[in-house]
């Protein structure tokens, strides 16, 4: 791994292996681990590294090594890539896959039917990648390597945190919440202390901004605005800004900061980018140049982490925990005043949800322009994880969506972990804010119908009223439209002249009906077909950078 920090490797006596990343105690102070007592290196020996895992917290690898064995762990939160690849006996680790052809190894091929599995899985985070003999060890989990024999293993399980019933009262966990949350951010804010702050006056990106102010550190804000009143989030964001009493830029979407040649996930060894990202990407990466800032925070994960649902699955949980209690009928009216459905409608979906709820949590996959041939082939390998498995006579559907949510967030901090040299820092997905928020249970996270309301309650007097009780989002997808229209024939150029359909990934009268005439599309093509545009740069990048292809 490329380590350009030089505190960023602790390493053990005797040759017992070493930590990449950045540490932060479990305890106490946030203060970044620099090295370790004898008593925690011979508990870190003992447990095979499981003691870093209980005991710290941050974005680290773990290399231990014992006379027969070699055993890797990358942290819960997934916030430092970790891929691997074995060439001549020797096993290879980096956090992006370029490092591995810079060490000198040869050039892996593009994996054609994994390009296809990661259109179609959308965000799924699995171990294979589309570039053939590089693998990535998953948030949470260890590679152990025993001569020329591998073997994967679980090592967090966000299961091992869900309680099966509400053991504290909204308050305590809104307090305990807020105390976790302050803590972690804080430590990030300590250590970056002069950061730039994407925000939308949002609920998620609002804590990370009073609890990065609280923590001390030397703050700025960035707001980006789009031409149309969905992206235009400013009054919210100026609320914020005069409230927290902290500087604000504003920049906007441009339509000349888009190349449909570069990939905005260029750098990872799976495509699946977001062509607005290089507009976002510039104008953080310009502020943050401004301002002399050593890092650019986000809110990234905190949807997923504090759960924002908008499903009838909370419900099912309650009913699961309490059986027939009057809390069902808080649920259910909090249920219908977040989603505006009546509660005959809200009742079904939770039965539904409840009957299946021993299946485990059904990833959904987006099947949407693949060709049936491609569709064929890689549905033929299950889509799962471990972490979607329910245990044994759980039956919480709104608690296994929720840990469905987390994992979604990985490939989003895969691909934004660093921008025009500055680290990008997403502190809402650090473990100890994940493990509390897993003990919440759902229908706490709805209560008073509002979604995060765990989280709304935490922080209501470190924000704004309109922030706290603000109900909609915005999105850039304005933009995103402007992209399509502006480059309209160029993106047809590209899909029907490209890799995905000469190579048989995308079904090309599908395609040819979309982009041909002027028809009027939905939001959900147009973002679709310029994920498949991201999707043809990514791949034109690899191999202009000396790869080839794989059948």
């Amino acid at each position: 791994m490329d380590i350009s920090d030089v505190g960023a490797l602790i390493t053990l006596p005797g040759g017992k292996g070493f930590i990449i990343g950045i540490l932060f105690h479990r305890h106490g102070p946030t203060d970044r681990a620099v090295q370790f007592s004898p008593t925690e290196i011979d508990a870190i020996e003992r447990s095979n590294g499981q003691h870093l895992i209980e005991r710290y917290w941050g974005t680290y690898v773990a290399v231990l090594t014992t006379a027969d064995a070699l055993t890797i762990i990358r942290d819960p939160s997934g916030a430092l890539p970790c891929y691997y690849s074995r060439h001549q006996e020797v096993l290879y680790l980096a956090s992006e896959p370029s490092l591995f052809v810079d060490a000198g190894l040869p050039s892996p091929k593009i994996d054609t039917s994994r390009i296809a599995r990661a259109l179609l899985v959308a965000g799924m985070p699995e171990r294979a990648t589309a570039l053939s003999g590089i693998a990535q060890i998953l948030p949470g989990t260890s590679l152990k390597v025993e001569g020329a024999r591998t073997t994967t293993a679980v090592r967090w399980n966000p299961w091992s945190f869900v309680p099966l019933h509400a053991d504290q009262p909204p308050p305590e966990r809104a307090d305990e919440l807020r105390r976790t949350v302050q803590h972690c951010v804080g430590g990030w804010g300590k250590q970056y202390n002069k950061g730039v702050l994407g925000i939308s006056g949002g609920l998620d990106s609002s804590i990370v901004a009073a609890c990065l102010q609280a923590s001390g550190n030397e703050l700025s804000l960035l707001t980006l605005t789009t031409n149309d009143p969905l992206g235009d989030e400013r009054l919210f964001a100026c609320s914020l800004a005069e409230y927290l009493n902290i500087q604000m830029f504003e920049e906007s979407y441009l339509l000349e900061h888009i190349d449909l040649g570069t990939s905005s996930v260029r750098h990872l060894p799976t495509p699946a980018g977001r062509l607005d990202a290089q507009s976002y990407d510039q104008a953080a990466v310009k502020v943050a140049a401004a301002v002399g800032a050593n890092a650019i925070f986000t809110g990234n994960g905190g949807d997923n982490v504090f759960y924002m649902s908008h499903s009838a699955r909370p419900l099912a949980d309650r009913y699961s925990a309490e059986g027939l209690s009057p809390g069902l009928l808080h649920t259910l009216r909090d249920i219908c005043t977040i989603t505006g459905a009546p509660a005959r409608q809200v009742i079904a979906q939770a039965i539904v949800a409840g009957r299946n709820s021993t299946k485990g949590y059904i990833w959904g996959t987006e099947e949407s322009f693949i060709a049936p041939e491609a569709l064929e082939t890689v549905l033929q390998e299950p889509v799962e994880h471990p972490w979607l498995a329910v245990p044994e006579g759980t039956r919480l559907p709104g608690k296994a969506a929720h840990i469905a949510m987390i994992l979604r967030m990985h490939y989003s901090l895969d691909a934004y972990c660093e921008r025009g040299g500055f680290p990008v820092v997403h502190p809402l997905a650090s473990q100890p804010i994940q493990e509390i928020c897993l003990q919440i249970p759902t229908w706490q996270q709805c209560a008073m119908g509002r979604d995060r309301a765990v989280a709304r309650e935490a922080f209501k007097q470190s924000l704004p009223h309109a922030v706290i009780e603000r109900r909609a989002k915005g999105s850039p997808q304005g933009f995103m439209f402007e992209i399509f229209e502006r480059f309209r024939a160029e993106i047809r150029e590209r899909m029907l002249d490209g890799f995905l359909i000469r190579n048989g990934v995308l079904n090309r009268p599908h395609i040819e009906a979309a982009l041909i005439g002027y028809r009027q599309m939905t939001a959900a093509e147009i973002m679709r077909i310029l994920m498949f545009v991201d999707t043809e740069a990514w791949i034109e990048h690899w191999r202009s950078a000396g790869l080839s292809q794989s059948c």
